[in-house]
C-alpha cells in the first residue's frame, strides 16, 4: 500500500469516527502525516530584510513598536505587488500577505529578488507532534484504569524497559535548580493545573488572531483549547477535541515531583517557561520564530522577557526542509548559548521534519520500551538520540507502555472541575516524538543545572557520547534494521546510528559527564588583601570539584607587580606565603587542576602601602676621627594602632673599624670607633604583630688631622724653601767683600 493512500484511509478512519466537534474518541493533533501547510486567507511569507538596506533606513534605529518594519507599502511599488503588512518578527523581519492567486512560494520568489530582502520563505503552519493514526494506540491513549507499568520510561533500563532513560540515576546528581529555565513552545498550559503549581513562569502567547491583518499576541500563556469542527483546518480533516498538547509536554519537563501526587517529572526542580504558539489547526512559522528568539531573551517584540530560558523545546513541526527563516534563528540561539530540543515528527519513518531537521537542533526520534524504532517516529541522519516515544504493545485494552502526562479532560474548553485534573481518569496516556522530545529537554535542564557553563553543543555531545547502545537486531527478528528514510513509510524497525541517533538517551550518564565536565570553581584567601610593606600574607584556596573529582594540583604564581613581593615557601601546595617588598599593587594567581585534567585560575590582587612603622636613624655625627664615638638615636612613627615592640642595632660593613660600646637593643645606641673607612649602620624596628622595618646609616671615620711645617714660617724650623729675604742679604754680604778687596 503507497504512503498516499495510508494517509488516506487514516483520514477516512477518523472521518467515520467524527460526526461533530465533540464526536466519540478524538483525533489527536499530528494525525498520520502533517505537511506544512498554508493559510488558506492568502498567501503569506516571512521577510528578513538586509541590514543596512535602503528600506530599513526609513525607521528609527532604536527597537520599538515604530521601528519594527512594516514595509509592505514600498514593496508594493517597488514590485507592483499588492501587498499587506503582517506582524514583525524583529528589527529585521516581518510576515508580508498578498493577495490570493499566488501561493506562498510564488510571493516568496518574487520577493527573494527585491535587492534590500536578504530571504523571503513561505510562513506555513507547524501542527503538534503527538500520536499518529495508527490503530494500536489512537483508542488506547486514554485508557483506564491507570498504566499497570506506571512511568516506565524514567526508571533504570532493563531487560524489559531497555529504553528507559534512568532518570532515577541522574536525580542522585541533580534534580536540578529553579533558576534553570526551559522554554515550552506549544499549545500553552493550564496555570491551574495541579501538577504544574508553583512550577511555571509567565510566559506569553504568539497566537496570531485569524485577521491576516491582526494580531494576536498576548501576555496570556494560558491554553484555552484547540479543538477543531470537520474541515475547519484543511478540507476533509475530520473534527478533534483540544489536545492540552503544551501541559503535557511541560509536565514530562518540570511538573512537581515527590509530593504525593500525579506524575514526575525529569527536570523536578527546573522552571517552565509556557510560550503558545500553536492553536487550532496549529501556528505559523511566524509566530515560532519571533516565539523562540523572545523566550531567548534575543528580541524584545513586543516587549523584554523578563525571565530567558537557556533550553527550548519544540515538540511540533511539519514535512519539508528547514527554510532560511529557522536557519537564521537557530543559528542565533546557537550563538546565545540556548539549547532547543525538537521531536523528529511522526510521519511513519519519514525523513525528519522541519524545524528538527535544521542546523543547531537536537533532533529526536521515538523508541519503544525494547529499543526499537517505534512505528510513527520519523528517522534519518539528522536525528541526534532517541528516546522512549510511548508504545502500547496490545491491540485492546490498556496500553502497557505510553507515556504518562499531566492533562485535561475537558473537550473543549478546560474542565476546572477537580475532576478534571486527571490523576486516575485525567493522566494522560500519550505516544509520539513529542513526548520523547521532552525527556531529553528535562536531561538537558539537569546538565545545565549541574554545569551552567555548558555550550549547546557540548550538551549536545555529552547526550550523543553517552547514549546507551541500540539493541542489536537477533539474527531471527522479524522487524528489519531501519534504512535510510525515502518516500514509502517505515514501521517498527531496529535502529542504526545513521538512522536514529547515536543512541539511546541516559540521563544518569549524561549528567554525571556534565558534572564531571565542570572545571573546578576556585577562589583565594588571603590573611589581609590590603597591607603594610614589610607584612607577610598567608594565602589559602576554596576549590569546588566536579562530582568524583580530586586535585591532582597546585601552582602559585605571580602576575603583575612581581617585583613588590615574594613567596617564602613553596608554590605548589594548598596553601602560600608572600612577604612584600614594595609598595604598589600585586596580582596573586592560582591555577588548580583536577584528576580530569580540567584546571581553573583564580587570582586575587594585593595592595601593599606605606610600612605600618616608619624609622630613622639620627647620628650626633657623620664624620668622626679614629678614637671618637657617636650617639645613635632611632625614631619610629607608627599608623592603624601599631606600636614598636623591639629595636636591634647592627653593623652592616665595616665591622672591624666600630663596636657598640652598650645595649643594642634600644631606641638609641653608642658606636666607638676603632680605624678610618666606612661603617654601614641598621637599625630593626619590630611592631606589635611581627612585621620588621629596617634602616640604614652610613658613618665616616678618618685619622686625626696633622698641620704641615714650611721653611717660610715664622717660627724658623728649617726644612721650608728659600724665601726672597734671604737671597737679599746673601747678595749685600758679597758686595761688602769686594769693596775690602780694591
Amino acid at each position: 500500500m503507497n504512503f498516499a493512500l495510508r494517509a488516506l484511509l487514516a483520514a477516512l478512519t477518523c472521518l467515520s469516527l467524527a460526526t461533530n466537534v465533540y464526536a466519540s474518541p478524538p483525533a489527536e493533533p499530528g494525525l498520520g502525516v502533517r505537511p506544512a501547510t498554508e493559510d488558506p486567507a492568502g498567501p503569506r511569507v516571512i521577510v528578513k530584510f538586509k541590514t543596512h538596506s535602503n528600506i530599513l533606513q526609513l525607521r528609527s534605529s532604536s527597537l520599538s513598536p515604530r521601528s519594527l518594519p512594516q514595509q509592505a507599502t514600498s514593496l508594493t511599488r517597488r514590485l507592483g505587488l499588492t501587498l499587506r503588512d503582517g506582524h514583525a518578527i524583529d528589527e529585521h523581519s516581518q510576515v508580508v500577505h498578498g493577495e490570493r492567486g499566488m501561493s506562498s512560494a510564488e510571493l516568496a520568489t518574487r520577493l527573494a529578488a527585491d535587492p534590500s530582502v536578504e530571504y523571503a520563505v513561505p510562513d506555513l503552519r507547524r501542527r503538534a507532534l503527538a500520536i499518529p493514526d495508527d490503530s494500536l494506540y489512537a483508542a488506547n491513549n486514554r485508557a483506564s484504569p491507570a498504566v499497570r507499568v506506571g512511568q516506565w520510561y524514567l526508571r533504570a533500563a532493563d531487560t524489559t524497559a531497555v529504553s528507559a532513560i534512568n532518570a532515577e540515576g541522574a536525580w542522585d546528581i541533580s534534580i536540578g535548580i529553579s533558576s534553570t529555565r526551559v522554554a515550552v513552545l506549544d499549545t500553552g498550559v493550564l496555570f491551574n493545573h495541579p501538577d504544574l503549581l508553583n512550577k511555571l513562569l509567565p510566559g506569553r502567547n504568539f497566537v496570531s488572531s485569524s485577521d491576516a491583518m491582526g494580531n494576536g499576541w498576548s501576555a496570556d500563556a494560558s491554553d484555552p483549547g484547540d479543538f477543531t469542527a470537520k474541515d475547519q483546518c484543511n478540507p476533509g480533516e475530520p473534527a478533534s477535541h483540544s489536545s492540552w498538547h503544551g501541559t503535557q509536554t511541560a509536565s514530562l519537563i518540570g511538573a512537581q515531583s515527590n509530593n504525593a501526587l500525579g506524575m514526575a517529572s525529569v527536570g523536578r526542580e527546573v522552571m517552565v517557561l509556557p510560550i503558545r504558539v500553536l492553536g487550532p489547526c496549529g501556528g505559523f512559522d511566524s509566530d515560532i520564530i519571533a516565539a523562540m528568539l523572545w523566550a531567548a531573551g534575543l528580541s524584545q517584540n513586543p516587549v523584554a522577557n523578563p525571565t530567558p530560558a537557556k533550553i527550548l523545546n519544540l515538540s511540533l513541526g511539519g514535512t519539508n526542509t528547514c527554510s532560511a527563516a529557522y536557519a537564521d534563528v537557530f543559528s542565533r540561539l546557537s550563538a546565545a548559548d540556548v539549547v532547543t530540543v525538537v521531536a523528529a515528527g511522526n510521519d511513519e519513518g519519514l525523513p525528519v521534519g522541519s524545524p528538527a531537521n535544521c542546523p543547531g537542533a537536537i533532533a529526536v526520534a521515538g523508541v519503544r520500551h525494547v529499543g526499537t524504532k517505534v512505528g510513527f517516529s520519523n528517522i534519518g541522519p539528522e536525528i541526534a538520540l532517541a528516546a522512549p516515544g510511548g508504545n502500547c504493545v496490545n491491540l485492546t485494552g490498556s496500553c502497557l507502555y505510553p507515556i504518562i502526562t499531566a492533562s485535561n479532560s475537558g473537550a473543549a474548553e478546560p474542565n476546572t472541575a477537580p475532576s478534571g485534573y486527571i490523576f486516575t481518569d485525567s493522566i494522560k496516556r500519550a505516544v509520539g516524538t513529542s513526548f520523547a522530545a521532552p525527556l531529553v529537554a528535562g536531561t538537558a535542564a539537569l546538565m545545565l543545572s549541574v554545569n551552567p557553563s555548558l555550550k549547546p553543543a557540548q550538551i549536545k555531545n555529552l547526550l550523543q557520547l553517552h547514549a546507551r547502545p541500540f539493541p542489536a537486531r537477533p539474527v531471527d527478528a522479524i522487524e528489519p534494521a531501519c534504512v535510510a528514510p525515502s518516500a514509502e513509510p517505515q514501521d517498527e524497525c531496529y535502529c542504526t546510528t545513521t538512522t536514529c541517533g547515536a543512541g539511546l538517551l541516559d540521563a544518569q550518564a549524561a549528567v554525571a559527564a556534565a558534572a564531571a565536565s565542570v572545571p573546578p570553581v576556585v577562589t583565594i584567601n588571603a590573611s589581609a588583601t590590603s597591607v603594610p610593606l614589610g607584612t607577610s600574607v598567608e594565602l589559602s584556596n576554596n576549590a569546588t570539584l566536579g562530582q568524583g573529582k580530586t586535585i591532582t594540583s597546585y601552582n602559585w604564581s605571580m602576575g603583575s607587580g612581581a617585583n613588590l613581593a615574594s613567596f617564602s615557601g613553596g608554590t605548589n601546595g594548598a596553601t602560600a606565603k608572600l612577604d612584600t617588598v614594595g609598595k604598589g599593587q600585586v596580582t596573586i594567581n592560582l591555577t588548580v587542576t583536577d584528576s580530569a585534567g580540567l584546571f581553573t585560575t583564580a587570582s586575587l590582587l594585593l595592595t601593599v602601602g606605606a610600612a605600618a612603622v616608619q624609622i630613622s636613624i639620627v647620628p650626633s655625627a657623620t664624620q668622626v676621627t679614629v678614637g671618637e664615638s657617636i650617639t645613635l638615636t632611632g625614631i619610629a612613627t607608627t599608623i592603624n594602632g601599631r606600636t614598636v615592640a623591639d629595636y636591634h642595632w647592627s653593623i652592616l660593613s665595616g665591622g672591624g673599624l666600630g663596636a657598640f660600646s652598650g645595649e643594642v637593643t634600644g631606641p638609641t645606641a653608642e658606636l666607638s670607633t676603632l680605624g678610618a673607612g666606612s661603617i654601614t649602620l641598621q637599625l630593626t624596628a619590630t611592631d606589635n604583630l611581627g612585621v620588621a622595618v629596617s634602616q640604614t646609616q652610613t658613618i665616616s671615620v678618618v685619622t686625626k688631622v696633622v698641620p704641615a711645617v714650611t721653611a717660610s714660617s715664622s717660627s724658623g724650623k728649617q726644612g721650608g724653601s728659600v724665601g726672597w729675604g734671604w737671597l737679599l742679604l746673601l747678595g749685600m754680604g758679597c758686595f761688602r767683600r769686594r769693596q775690602r778687596a780694591g
